[in-house]
């Protein structure tokens, strides 16, 4: 009925190079046989998807979402730093305090908006639940949390059963970075569109040959970069810099400045590693009022940024090869009751309709995706280019 692969490589990218933050999605298959794909993937410190582990269970329950949890501890085990990204499914919810109780769990803002598009109809809301969500600092937090309940109590109350620890960046117990989606666990399920219809083991398969090509392709890209920062990180510094212009630093002792010249003047500590702005603290990244304090005392960045944002980390990540099981075949020894072991095929009935490949638009996407179409245009006629009327009916002479 379960079934669990994860690959050795993935495992200990994860447990030597990577944020302790994991992302967990399940997505229906399409072959004859049905059943549904659990996924929990990671994010390199170069941005990219880094798949841990896949099951196949027969739909997503109490179940068969606390036998995948149990089945990723033994390769992932329980710890304080540990942290999971998921939408508010409750069976996820259950599995991941029962089985990961010392870590912290958060859920994905989009879902959170989306409710709140869906059932909150006063003006406005949306933009506030999304700042606060996004604030780095508590009192920012309070200020926009502060304006939802009085425009709207009964949204105040659910954000508060939600658990705000949960969707809220400046409350999160643990480290959960700048992850607060569940994209990266999506973007799997879109990659695997196409072997999401094909029976298990061809889906197995085509898993392996996807992370081959990654892991390669990676290894690849990290060993030709020579900054010490991976590249997407570098990119962000860049654009900090450019900020950072005019920046006024006043130096405390060998760490400590107060920076001004933002719109507050910012307290920033590099021996801690923090400043009053909050960005510092929660992306492990120097924010634009850290960076003029580094340069001030001759210093480089790298050396103020979080280790799994050091190329040598990335380059650790991919450093392995995922072999092809016709490699292995030799070394493989499969157990005599495996061998006489009799699958018999599961029943099965083709559903009515044209199979679905994509999955349905939330009603978020439904609303940026109206934002930039033509609907809100008015229709111009393109004979004398005023509004109100066609060419076909224009007064203009042709």
């Amino acid at each position: 009925m379960y079934l669990f692969m994860s690959f050795g490589l993935s495992v200990r990218g994860f447990c030597n190079a990577m944020r302790r933050v994991i992302i967990v999605d399940g997505t229906f298959l399409k072959n004859k046989y049905k059943g549904t794909l659990l996924v929990a993937t990671a994010v390199d410190g170069n941005s990219n998807l880094y798949p841990i582990a896949f099951g196949v269970v027969d739909s997503e329950n109490d179940d068969s979402w606390g036998w995948f949890f149990r089945q990723l501890k033994v390769v992932i085990t329980d710890c304080q730093d540990l942290a999971f990204v998921s939408d508010r499914n409750v069976y996820i919810s259950k599995a991941i305090g029962t089985v990961y109780p010392r870590s912290a769990h958060g859920i994905c803002i989009h879902h959170l908006l989306t409710n709140v598009v869906s059932f909150f109809k006063t003006k406005g809301l949306t933009a506030l639940v999304e700042k606060a969500s996004r604030a780095y600092r508590y009192t920012e937090f309070q200020e926009c949390i502060t304006k939802i309940f009085d425009m709207s109590p009964e949204l105040g109350r659910y954000l508060r059963e939600a658990d705000v620890r949960k969707w809220a960046r400046s409350l999160f117990p643990g480290s959960r970075y700048h992850i607060r989606t569940m994209n990266p666990a999506e973007s799997i399920n879109s990659v695997l569109r196409i072997p999401r219809e094909y029976p298990v083991i061809p889906l197995l398969d085509s898993i392996r040959e996807l992370l081959t090509r990654w892991f390669y392709e990676r290894r690849l890209l990290s060993s030709k970069h020579l900054d010490p920062l991976t590249a997407k990180v570098q990119r962000k510094i860049d654009r900090k810099i450019v900020k950072a212009k005019g920046f006024q630093v006043y130096k405390v002792d060998n760490f400590r400045s107060v920076v001004k010249g933002d719109i507050y003047d910012c307290h920033v500590d590099l021996e801690r590693r923090t400043c009053i702005c909050g960005k510092y603290d929660i992306g492990k990244i120097p924010c634009r009022h850290a960076i003029p304090a580094i340069y001030s005392r001759g210093m480089e960045v790298h050396r103020f940024t979080d280790t799994l944002y050091i190329t040598a980390a990335w380059r650790t990540a991919y450093a392995d090869s995922i072999n092809p099981i016709a490699v292995l075949e030799s070394e493989w020894n499969v157990p005599a009751e495996v061998k006489l072991a009799k699958v018999l095929p599961a029943k099965t009935r083709k559903s009515a309709g044209r199979p679905v490949k994509r999955r349905y638009e939330s009603v978020e996407d439904k609303i940026a995706s109206s934002q930039g179409s033509r609907k809100n245009k008015k229709h111009k006629c393109s004979c004398c280019g005023t509004e109100g009327h066609k060419r076909g009916t224009c007064d203009l002479p042709i």
